[in-house]
């Protein structure tokens, strides 16, 4: 050995523990994963390689354990692996010039950039090989890259992971139905969710119990963890909730959106945090962190493998817009075999055209679809008169309406009509009775406003929302003042009013016509608003027999062939054959890059957390706060004081889009969440993040 090298038994990688014992230790982690996923052992011996030699640059003389201003350690394994001329199975040029570029990568995302110019070399090898690899073989090496990952990890911060499979009974769906008295027929329909193949549609009418009863899908299934994937942050809280009384720490909800890249103690961190909420047996998740980890975003490996052989719930599948439906059938579709995907749609509504797109996508048949639409032929909780006007001039409409001693709830399409209405509202009438709901709240006032919604439960008050309110209320309001959208949404919006009724003879709700002044980040396409708009006038007063009348109406009038027009019409935003040939199902995107930027600044679809900075901030409390936060620092904390702290920031922290993040925000920003200084934007815990000046965002 060279003498630049120190010994693999006496050289700490970490602190009181020799390297030798570091790997060894990963070896014996990364076998428990192995056993658990079920995995193929062709690939084994390259991750044994791949573990023996990942952290070897340790053992350069210049390495310390303590050591601020460490070389980085990565390239420097690969550099002993040159130098030493330590080929994988004397292979020269197969199979080792990818290994070494996983060793090299094993702390970064998977981009085809190596800033080290002495490993320069293996960019546009490795590129090259892995064109012609097979895409089973690809996907295989990199999920046990992954599991390797996390073993590396648990070794590094000394905590075992004890992976279960969940238990799924009888018993357990009805605490979480949680009825005092579980309704007997409606048990019997939500029993035939046990005999539904891997892949199956369920369409039932609000209130029916769709989520609380989802997991008798997968009783009879072998699945390694269940997924719910829920469109809203917001719907993932309460839920989360529900199902912590029943499988207790066995259950986690996740929704940081991408990793951002920081290093050493942050990176152990992070990494422990996102494996210890994303690992559970049942996981509560976004759509959106699905879909990130499938496009092999940031260390998107770790991510992507916890999916293999997992049952997945997608609840409201009406409510994803085109792009994302899209994108979503790609992936499972690419990854329904090597995966063995077992997968649950659900909605109220599952319009006929959604049920058919998803039928040929999925190559399904009719016994994969459950119906207990009837349920709606038997309710009529609501009436509605529509309006072509716009919403905010109807504000003295909504205070008659309190005033009369109801609870009122007015649902818009955008944050910033939400803002301006609630804060019209709040002049006229106080903060005590006036509460807005919507996506870009702090984490703290968040969850303090759903709890404030569910004490004001009994209590008229009104409440202002967007979307949020379509998939995570369980509270009943007397009368709706909304927007116009499609009808799946509005279905879903009216399920928040007269909940526990059965018919009503008075009009409950009013529907007003958006006055859309920019359409590029608007949350709904037009044409779906024009079909609506159809739809609505021929129903509009006691032309709605029944609530069935709504999804009749809606599938004669919007056909196949418009669902398709649409879908295809927001597909050509993005190429998914470049994004194979750009990312070879290998390397991970860039979040810099301009396809990516495009792809996830598509109408606010994808988010993550930010926390804005204290000048940003309107309350002194919170200010202080927040201050007070970013001086603390994460070096010479136990890992328990960390972990506080960062439940500290979390709570401080706001869902906005990606795009809304700069793109000089990257691998240099050693924070946990970025820190946005928005010289445009100021927050508060009433009206959330909002415009500065006197226009709203």
């Amino acid at each position: 050995m060279s003498e630049e090298w120190d010994n693999v038994r006496i050289k700490e990688s970490h602190p009181n523990k020799p390297l030798s014992v570091h790997i060894d230790e990963v070896k014996e982690f990364f076998s428990t994963f192995l056993k658990f996923y079920s995995f193929p052992t062709e690939l084994n011996e390259l991750l044994e390689y791949i573990i023996k030699y990942h952290d070897y640059g340790k053992l350069n003389k210049k390495w310390k354990v303590s050591n601020e201003s460490n070389p980085d350690h990565s390239p420097l394994s690969v550099k002993y692996l040159l130098q030493n001329k330590i080929l994988f199975g004397n292979k020269e040029k197969e199979i080792t010039l990818i290994l070494w570029y996983l060793i090299a990568k094993h702390h970064s995302s998977l981009t085809k950039d190596i800033e080290n110019t002495e490993l320069k070399f293996l960019v546009e090898e490795v590129k090259e090989r892995v064109k012609y690899l097979d895409f089973n073989y690809k996907i295989n090496l990199i999920d046990l890259f992954g599991l390797f990952k996390i073993a590396d990890v648990c070794s590094a911060e000394n905590r075992r992971i004890n992976l279960e499979k969940p238990y799924i009974s009888d018993e357990i769906v009805k605490k979480i139905i949680n009825s005092e008295k579980i309704d007997v027929d409606r048990w019997i329909e939500q029993q035939k969710l046990v005999h539904l193949p891997d892949i199956g549609l369920l369409r039932a009418y609000t209130g029916w119990g769709k989520t609380d009863s989802s997991l008798l899908f997968f009783k009879h299934k072998d699945i390694s963890k269940v997924f719910f994937l829920f469109p809203t942050i917001t719907a993932i809280n309460k839920f989360y909730q529900k199902l912590r009384n029943v499988f207790g720490d066995n259950v986690a909800k996740y929704f940081y959106f991408y990793d951002t890249e920081v290093k050493e103690d942050l990176e152990l961190l992070q990494n422990m945090f996102f494996i210890e909420n994303f690992i559970k047996p049942v996981v509560i998740t976004t759509v959106d962190q699905f879909l990130l980890s499938f496009l092999q975003v940031g260390k998107y490996y770790k991510k992507r493998v916890m999916f293999r052989n997992s049952g997945i719930i997608i609840d409201e599948v009406h409510l994803l817009n085109p792009l994302t439906l899209k994108l979503l059938l790609f992936f499972l579709k690419k990854f329904r075999i090597i995966y063995n995907f077992k997968i649950l749609f659900m909605s109220a509504t599952l319009p006929e055209s959604l049920k058919k797109y998803l039928a040929d996508e999925l190559n399904l048949s009719q016994n994969s679809f459950l119906d207990f639409s009837d349920g709606y032929r038997k309710k009529r909780r609501i009436l509605f008169e529509y309006y072509n006007e716009d919403i905010e001039s109807h504000i003295d409409e909504i205070i008659e309406e309190f005033k009369k001693g109801s609870k009122v709830i007015v649902v818009v399409n955008t944050v910033e009509k939400s803002i301006n209405i609630a804060e019209k509202l709040r002049d006229n009438l106080g903060e005590e009775y006036v509460l807005l709901l919507h996506a870009r709240f702090m984490y703290s006032d968040r969850r303090e406003k759903e709890e404030k919604i569910e004490k004001l439960k009994a209590t008229p008050h009104i409440l202002i929302t967007t979307q949020v309110c379509e998939v995570s209320l369980d509270i009943s309001y007397d009368f709706m003042f909304t927007e116009l959208a499609p009808i799946s949404s509005l279905i879903q919006r009216f399920g928040r009013v007269n909940r526990k009724g059965a018919n009503t003879s008075k009009i409950n709700v009013k529907i007003f016509k958006p006055n859309i002044d920019n359409e590029r980040y608007y949350p709904y396409p037009m044409d779906e608003l024009k079909v609506t708009e159809k739809v609505i006038k021929e129903l509009n007063g006691e032309k709605l027999e029944n609530e069935f009348n709504l999804l009749k109406t809606l599938d004669e009038v919007y056909h196949y062939e418009d669902f398709l027009k649409s879908v295809d019409k927001e597909a050509k935003k993005i190429n998914l054959d470049q994004f194979e040939k750009l990312i070879q199902f290998f390397f991970s995107l860039d979040v810099s890059r301009e396809e990516l930027s495009e792809l996830l600044s598509y109408r606010n679809s994808f988010t993550t957390l930010i926390i804005p900075s204290p000048e940003c901030i309107e309350s002194e409390n919170v200010k202080t706060q927040v201050e007070k936060l970013l001086k603390e620092e994460f070096k010479n904390k136990s890992f328990i004081e960390k972990r506080k702290l960062m439940a500290k920031l979390k709570d401080v922290s706001v869902p906005v889009p990606i795009w809304w993040v700069p793109r000089w925000l990257g691998e240099g920003e050693k924070k946990i969440f970025p820190i946005i200084d928005f010289e445009d934007k100021i927050y508060n815990s009433f009206s959330g993040l909002m415009e500065a000046k006197s226009e709203i965002i």
